[in-house]
């Protein structure tokens, strides 16, 4: 939980209450009601620069932060340098949320139907974009851009106190398998912050290459190690099977 000595922005003190207000009342929370909210809050990305964290490890792919932990809602500050990216991945517990883009964001969302993973919707989410999410949606963000940016996420559920990203699935295309985790969207995620994972859908060609490009760039910004250079040769095994040059 936030402490209580720490305080927040008028505007995010704003969203929070709102939120808060709506969840003792009992009200059936939705996306689109949290959406309705932010809006009300008018937040900047100035309000988020508490927050900030540019200077995050080039491996976790952004920079993530609380801001506040409400029990059955998280509203967190998320950071992108140019070229950074999520995983493809879900939001495990979370019933209803939204993301606000402060930058021109690449967000890509997926359908997994009958075991193929494949493109729902492809856009470039402009500064001031809301995007409502909830636990079924599997997606992807990142900044193509030459700047550097913050985003706003708010992730809740009226059945669960607490963790409510926990569960969460990366779909790691490159190992055709799907991990659960507890920590963010990162590639790669270290051992401990994976317990369990299971079989992955199938890419279709153009998700694949799409994944592949930037997982090649996300290996190729990090220092070229051995187990580096291991993965991007792996990686680029399966791509030349993809695009038939094995």
């Amino acid at each position: 939980m936030m402490l209580q000595e720490e305080v927040l922005a008028p505007a995010l003190e704003t969203l929070k209450t709102l939120i808060q207000d709506a969840v003792d009342s009992g009200e059936k929370v939705t996306a689109s009601r949290i959406k309705e909210f932010v809006e009300q809050a008018q937040i900047t990305q100035k309000d988020l620069e508490a927050y900030a964290d540019f200077d995050h490890p080039i491996e976790d792919g952004y920079g993530r932060k609380m801001i506040y932990d409400g029990g059955k809602f998280e509203i967190m500050a998320m950071s992108w340098n140019p070229g950074d990216y999520s995983s493809i991945h879900n939001h495990g517990y979370t019933q209803w949320g939204v993301v606000q883009a402060f930058g021109n964001v690449h967000h890509f969302i997926y359908q997994n139907k009958n075991n193929q993973l494949r493109f729902a919707k492809k856009e470039i989410l402009t500064s001031g974009a809301i995007v409502k999410v909830v636990n079924a949606m599997i997606h992807q963000m990142g900044n193509p851009s030459t700047d550097r940016y913050m985003t706003l996420h708010i992730y809740g559920s009226c059945e669960k106190a607490g963790d409510i990203t926990a569960d969460a699935k990366n779909y790691e295309l490159e190992h055709d398998r799907v991990n659960h985790t507890t920590g963010g969207a990162f590639f790669n995620l270290p051992e401990d912050q994976i317990y369990d994972f299971e079989p992955g859908p199938i890419p279709t060609d153009d998700v694949f290459i799409n994944y592949a490009k930037l997982m090649l760039d996300y290996y190729h910004r990090q220092e070229q190690t051995p187990k580096i250079i291991k993965l991007k040769e792996n990686l680029m095994k399966k791509l030349y099977k993809r695009i038939g040059l094995s």
